[in-house]
């Protein structure tokens, strides 16, 4: 096993995403748009973050529906796992623990003022996008819903 550089700054990061659905059952998804780490340019997901100091994490689902999207949203339910995914870049190691909730639309319009996001879009949950489009978790997530409405 290769020995760890001790130069690489290591982080941990809990991120809330917000799996809304909308009135005709369409699930919305934001475009990233972030040139600075290729791994995550224009890959699909849902609207999330970091949550911020003294914010609960159902706080930051709805801050970051809202900043991401222009929608206000209303938390319906916790989905029942937890996933993890680990970035490496040259400078960096970071493990972010995340966390989804189901949402439903309450309103407000779409606006791309998040300089992070470059498209924002509703698919119907049968054309959403797939794994390799997608950052990890997005997927999992959404099959995790899929498979919930089943029972």
């Amino acid at each position: 096993m290769a020995e760890a550089n001790p130069e690489i700054i290591k982080k941990q990061f809990i991120i809330v995403k917000s799996l809304v659905i909308n009135e005709k059952k369409q699930v919305l998804f934001v475009r990233r748009n972030k040139a600075e780490l290729k791994q995550a340019h224009n890959k699909w997901e849902f609207p999330g973050g970091k949550i911020d100091f003294g914010e609960t994490p159902e706080q930051t689902a709805v801050r970051e529906a809202k900043e991401e999207s222009g929608y206000d949203i209303e938390i319906v339910s916790l989905l029942p796992k937890l996933l993890s995914s680990k970035w490496v870049t040259p400078e960096r190691e970071s493990q972010q623990i995340l966390i989804c909730y189901i949402c439903k639309l309450l309103g407000g319009k779409s606006n791309l003022n998040d300089h992070g996001v470059s498209e924002i879009k509703w698919f119907n949950l049968s054309e959403a996008p797939k794994d390799e489009d997608c950052l990890p978790g997005t997927v999992d997530f959404l099959n995790i819903y899929i498979n919930s409405l089943k029972k």
